[in-house]
């Protein structure tokens, strides 16, 4: 108000005050028709105040390409998907993993709740990870496996113990998932340095075996859990991570991801995971606002996920 109060003259400004007209919002979520009617302005007077608090707005939240900040980023720990996906996974929004059953997106999501807890100068986090299981139960051996062997790579990270910053809560349908997102999960991030959510997997909390599905209350259960995500991305600074299963299309008969648009128009970045062929994979960006389409190969190995060259 400092700013308007500089652009027009005094006698309206106090007109505004007198009115109880204290910030550049209030002015501008009020019509012209209000704000005449409780200062007393003329309409030449009205619509000079309306400009002059919308030109200060703007100018105060739009930046440059080039002031925007970058997205910080948590590493993967596979050279050839850190080099495709600019440095990780985005530490912002929901960034969604998706693939058939076995192709290795549990194996991704294990290894970034390593990286997770690696610091800041070596592409990681430094905090620890909430695993919110859905399908099956917490694949426990496999990430002792890489906990004993991944992070051998990396000489510096001996004293770290992995095993004890990874939380896990085990889900079995919509409500469970909502009470965990709404009460206990903001409870422990408010006291735990955590850096990376996962849902392992997205779908498995919608299953239902009634052919008769209600899509729009659907709909809404996936947009408040969406919406929940992104708060508390937003609020703590951590990372969204969800795995998504894949359906037939019995119309097309190519497979697609589950729940639809619905929750496809949630997501902000969807990355893919398939078989090429043998024991190699394909991962490769489907839609993200900063990356191109493209892809790389890689193999799981028993310390993790290894990128491959021309194969």
């Amino acid at each position: 108000m400092d700013i308007l109060k500089q652009r027009i003259h005094s006698s309206v400004y106090k007109q505004l005050s007198e009115a109880g007209i204290g910030s550049l919002k209030t002015i501008l979520l009020k019509n012209e028709l209000a704000l005449g009617q409780c200062t007393k302005l003329n309409h030449d007077e009205i619509r000079n105040i309306v400009e002059e608090a919308a030109d200060i707005v703007l100018k105060q939240e739009l930046q440059s390409a080039s002031e925007i900040p970058a997205w910080p980023r948590l590493f993967t720990g596979c050279d050839s998907i850190d080099s495709i996906i600019h440095g990780g996974i985005p530490v912002n929004g929901i960034t969604e993993i998706v693939g058939s059953s076995g192709v290795g997106k549990t194996q991704l999501c294990l290894q970034l709740s390593l990286t997770s807890q690696f610091p800041l100068n070596l592409g990681g986090l430094d905090k620890g990870v909430v695993y919110i299981c859905t399908e099956d139960t917490f694949p426990s051996k496999r990430l002792m496996q890489l906990v004993q062997t991944f992070p051998l790579q990396f000489t510096e990270l001996q004293k770290i113990k992995f095993g004890d910053n990874i939380y896990i809560q085990h889900v079995s349908d919509f409500e469970q998932l909502r009470r965990c997102l709404y009460i206990r999960l903001p409870q422990l991030l408010a006291h735990r340095k955590i850096g990376l959510i996962i849902i392992d997997s997205i779908a498995g909390a919608f299953r239902s075996e009634n052919v008769d599905v209600d899509y729009t209350n659907r709909s809404q259960e996936l947009s408040a859990i969406a919406s929940q995500l992104n708060k508390l991305g937003e609020m703590y600074g951590v990372a969204v991570v969800c795995t998504n299963q894949v359906t037939d299309n019995i119309k097309t008969g190519a497979s697609e991801p589950c729940l639809g648009l619905a929750w496809s128009n949630l997501i902000t970045c969807r990355f893919g995971i398939r078989r090429h062929f043998d024991s190699v994979r394909l991962f490769e960006v489907i839609f993200a606002p900063d990356l191109p389409n493209i892809s790389c190969k890689f193999i799981i190995k028993d310390y993790g996920l290894d990128g491959i060259k021309n194969v």
